[in-house]
Formats: structure tokens, C-alpha cells, sequence
């Protein structure tokens, strides 16, 4: 019986200098000379949990938690251990694959981070590690995965997809280096407003400052008080003064080739001249004309109609005599660009003796002086 008992305390002796020899060395799996504390040569399973409840406390048995339930999820740390039984270096991977959030909170006071809880957004993961500290301290660290990503400042953000289409609600500067910038389809740029306002149908831009003076600013180097923003020929716009310089060297002639109005034998109006005048832009022209028509009483006169006269001479003798005043001014006001046609009118039947002959011949030239 001694016999039996002194192998078998020679055994437990064994048994027990191998397992403090496993305490400070390195364990080896399928490998024969270790090089950490584990070294595995094959593969390696942890604890898999698919869960589907909207609340979910976190246990010591779990590893990786999979969401997979119906609506936003709560996921519960649980309370650090002080002293004995403490988990520090426990890890837990949370994966999300619904396209709702899971919120995973720490027990109060504990944080994540200094963070009361982290968000995992759709379709992400987050992997968290225990630091062994206990109150208030970061009890729990984010070791890995996307549940600190948020989209902000324009971007939004959908499982994996972060693209434009948020609110930008900070400083943002967009630096095109010389690229271009594009905007294009049925949309349209809104400044001050989310509403498309009447009568803006067709508008590409849109700016509503209310009723505060001052919507639009455009600086560029040619803006002095007074001036108004005026366009060329292809839309490019500069800011240019209501008055014409250089006014008496701008004049623009009459178009066509001057036939007699005056041959009828009743008076009347809207009879042809054979010219016009082209129109290039809005605004106030300051009109010159003048012409010699010898004939005995008549009033004879050259106008634009719905415009106004550019030459106009009244009956002064019963003898034929040239129609004075000969040399005319006019003011008139065009609203529409555009090519106008120079008609004529004559009050009775009279034909003049003779017509644009003599001092001065016929003339009509224009030249814009305000907007």
C-alpha cells in the first residue's frame, strides 16, 4: 500500500512541475518550439453568437456578436471587476448587418473612449478591449472597426456608403485647382431658401435675402457707385456707368436706302421710307436728323412707331418754300432691343416739289446715352 502511494505523489510531482513550467513559459500548438506565450500553427475558433433581440447584455461566453434583429439595437458592457476576477484584455467584436444602428453603452461610470457609448452603424463592426480600470476611467477602448465613423458636413452616410448629399453646416472651402466645377440637370442652386419661388421656373439660380437689402455682391474690378451691371454680345457681364462716354464719337446711322414717302396724293400715315434703325440694347437714344423738302403747306413727318418722331416739319407758307426747321433732336426710349422701321406721315394731299434735294441731305444717326 506505501508503495502505491509513493508513485502515485511521484506522479502528482510531475504533473505539477510541468503545469508551473507552462506558467512561465511559452505553450505550443502543433508547433515545437513556441516563440509566445501561445504559438498556434492551425486555426483558431472563439465563441460566435447571432442575436436578433433589440437588447443584448454582454456576457464572459461571447466573442463575436452578430446583430441581426428588426429594428435599433442596445447592447450592454458589462461592469469592470476590481481586484480578483478582473478581465482586463477581454475583448468583443460586434458586427451589425441590418441597415439599423446598434448603440453599445458601458456601465455607468465606466466610458468607451471617455464616451458613454459608441454607435455601430449599419452594416459595420466595431471591436472593443477591456483595459482593466474601474469608474470613471476609459474601462473599454475602440481597438478597431468603423463605429467612431460619422458623415457630417455634406456627406451622409448608408452602410459602407459615404457620399454627398448632407448639410453643410461648417466653414467649407472647395479649392478646384483649375478643374471645373459643374452644376447640371433640371435642379437648381437655392441661396437663402429651400422653396422655389414664383415666377422662377426657369431660373438656374435663386437667391432670397428676404427683405434685407444687399442679395448679390460681384466684385471684379470695374464696380464704382452708380454703375450697373451690363452685358456684351455672348452674356459676359461688367459693371459699366448709365452714361455713354465718349458720346458725340458713338454715333450709329440708319440702315437701308431712303425712298419718298411724300408721292400720295391723300395725306396719311405708316407710309414706307425704306429704312430702319438697329436697336442694340435697352434704354434712352438720343436721336439727330434732318432733310430738305421744298413744298407749299404740308406737315411732313419721319417716326418709330409706338416710339416716337425723329423729324418732324409743320406747314409755315401757302408758296412752295424748303420746310424749316430742316436740322431735328429727339430723346426716345427703346425698352426691347431690336431692328425698328423709320415710317412717314403727311397731314393732306400736297406732294412736295422736290424732295431731299438741297442743304441738308437726308441724315438719321443715334447714339445711346443712359440705361
Amino acid at each position: 500500500m506505501l508503495k502505491k502511494i509513493t508513485k502515485l505523489g511521484q506522479i502528482l510531482g510531475l504533473l505539477t512541475s510541468s503545469l508551473v513550467f507552462s506558467q512561465v513559459g511559452n505553450v505550443g500548438i502543433n508547433t515545437p518550439n513556441p516563440g509566445s506565450t501561445i504559438d498556434i500553427n492551425g486555426s483558431l475558433a472563439a465563441h460566435y453568437t447571432a442575436v436578433s433581440t433589440t437588447s443584448y447584455n454582454l456576457n464572459s461566453s461571447d466573442f463575436h456578436v452578430s446583430y441581426n434583429g428588426p429594428a435599433n439595437a442596445v447592447f450592454n458592457l458589462p461592469a469592470a471587476i476590481s481586484g480578483s476576477g478582473n478581465f482586463k484584455g477581454r475583448m468583443y467584436t460586434i458586427k451589425n448587418n441590418t441597415n439599423f444602428t446598434v448603440t453599445v453603452n458601458s456601465a455607468a461610470p465606466e466610458t468607451i473612449n471617455g464616451n458613454t457609448s459608441i454607435t455601430v452603424p449599419p452594416n459595420q463592426s466595431a471591436q472593443v478591449i477591456n483595459t482593466g480600470l474601474t469608474g470613471a476611467s476609459s474601462t473599454w477602448e475602440v481597438s478597431m472597426g468603423s463605429s467612431s465613423i460619422t458623415a457630417s458636413n455634406g456627406l451622409s452616410i448608408t452602410g459602407t456608403d459615404v457620399k454627398l448629399g448632407g448639410t453643410l453646416s461648417q466653414a467649407t472651402n472647395i479649392a478646384t485647382a483649375g478643374n471645373n466645377l459643374s452644376i447640371n440637370g433640371a435642379g437648381k442652386v437655392l441661396i437663402g431658401t429651400t422653396t422655389v419661388p414664383a415666377g422662377a421656373a426657369n431660373s438656374k439660380i435663386v437667391i432670397d435675402n428676404g427683405t434685407t437689402n444687399g442679395a448679390l455682391q460681384i466684385k471684379d474690378g470695374t464696380q464704382q457707385l452708380g454703375y450697373v451691371l451690363t452685358s456684351d454680345a455672348n452674356g459676359l457681364a461688367t459693371w459699366s456707368s448709365t452714361v455713354t462716354t465718349a458720346f458725340a464719337n458713338n454715333w450709329t446711322s440708319y440702315s437701308g436706302t431712303l425712298v419718298n414717302p411724300f408721292t400720295g396724293t391723300t395725306g396719311g400715315g405708316n407710309l414706307a421710307t425704306g429704312i430702319s434703325v438697329q436697336i442694340p440694347a435697352k434704354g434712352w437714344y438720343f436721336f439727330r436728323s434732318g432733310i430738305a423738302i421744298n413744298s407749299d403747306c404740308n406737315d411732313y413727318t419721319f417716326y418709330i412707331n409706338g416710339i416716337g418722331d425723329v423729324w418732324k416739319s409743320y406747314c409755315t407758307s401757302n408758296t412752295p418754300i424748303y420746310m424749316a426747321p430742316r436740322d431735328q433732336n429727339r430723346v426716345l426710349y427703346f425698352s426691347t432691343p431690336g431692328t425698328y422701321t423709320v415710317l412717314a406721315v403727311k397731314t393732306n394731299g400736297v406732294v412736295p416739289i422736290t424732295f431731299n434735294a438741297g442743304n441738308p441731305t437726308f441724315y438719321l444717326d443715334f447714339v445711346k446715352f443712359q440705361n
